[in-house]
């Protein structure tokens, strides 16, 4: 049976047909319901797997640069490992943002029982951000925002772009939606700290759509339409695993009304989550 990161299944047989190494499966679908019967790697077989595509991966991006500007890379990349930071975000996402995480994990659904973080991808995602703190100051909170009027700088330095877990759950604390602008990668990173964040990607299939959904904004925020959609294009075919839901974009009045309705919905909504307790991070460390 194939499979991607982020299916559930239900094990019904760790020893299929008496032969250790495969587990006969059932794939739960979206209604939490038992869809298809099939056979998956062992614990033990999933992890080898694993562990071979990530080596696979990380040979394969450093193939095509030279020995030099890849260790000049690998340095970059080191000291922004532990921060959710944007900068370069092009490279973040589709270059070198790789992690090894579990290949399998023992789950089970239940409502959190917190206020999760809300992150949102695709062309009109900042227009998103910007909109729902302005109308609901009373449910969104962003805690790069609030670090950086902290800084007392009021401008969108570099440390802006970092959020601590620290501050993200105090965000949560309070009752709030952490309005969280980062990377897929980090997506992975928050559901393995057991954040569990509502991720919901704004699906745009057109530059024209694009246009028309950015109209009317300021100079300082434009952006290209066909830069946009390309990685658009390349969220929807790389990072479709971290989506909570998917919203396409087709008319300019009603996207800002369904993403409401979507984030309440997936709010009072159950998830399946880890059945093992994740070990508490330090209250300094940041994720990237």
């Amino acid at each position: 049976m194939s499979f991607r990161s982020g299916d559930v299944f239900h094990v019904v047989d760790t020893l299929h047909n008496g032969v250790v190494g495969s587990w006969q499966v059932f794939r739960i679908g979206r209604n939490n319901q038992e869809v298809q019967k099939g056979i998956i790697p062992n614990k033990a077989r999933a992890e080898e797997l694993a562990t071979a595509q990530f080596n696979a991966t990380k040979k394969e991006m450093s193939a095509s640069e030279s020995r030099g500007s890849f260790f000049r890379r690998r340095r970059n990349s080191h000291r922004r490992s532990k921060s959710l930071g944007r900068d370069h975000w092009d490279d973040v996402v589709f270059s070198d943002s790789v992690s090894k995480f579990p290949a399998y994990e023992r789950v089970i659904l239940r409502h959190p029982g917190f206020v999760r973080p809300v992150v949102l991808f695709g062309p009109v995602a900042d227009l998103a951000r910007e909109k729902l703190l302005k109308d609901f100051p009373d449910k969104f909170t962003s805690p790069q925002m609030e670090s950086q009027m902290e800084d007392g700088t009021g401008k969108n330095t570099k440390t802006s772009g970092i959020i601590r877990l620290s501050a993200i759950r105090e965000v949560m604390d309070r009752g709030k939606h952490a309005l969280l602008d980062i990377t897929p990668n980090a997506v992975d990173r928050l559901n393995y700290a057991q954040f569990y964040p509502i991720v919901i990607f704004l699906k745009a299939e057109t530059k024209q759509v694009i246009k028309e959904m950015r109209a009317g904004i300021p100079k300082s925020a434009h952006k290209s339409s066909k830069k946009l959609l390309e990685q658009c294009q390349k969220l929807d075919k790389i990072w479709g695993h971290i989506f909570s839901a998917v919203i396409t974009l087709n008319a300019p009045e009603a996207w800002y009304r369904k993403l409401r309705e979507l984030i309440d919905r997936q709010q009072q909504g159950s998830l399946w989550m880890s059945q093992t307790k994740v070990k508490q991070f330090d209250t300094t460390y940041k994720l990237c």
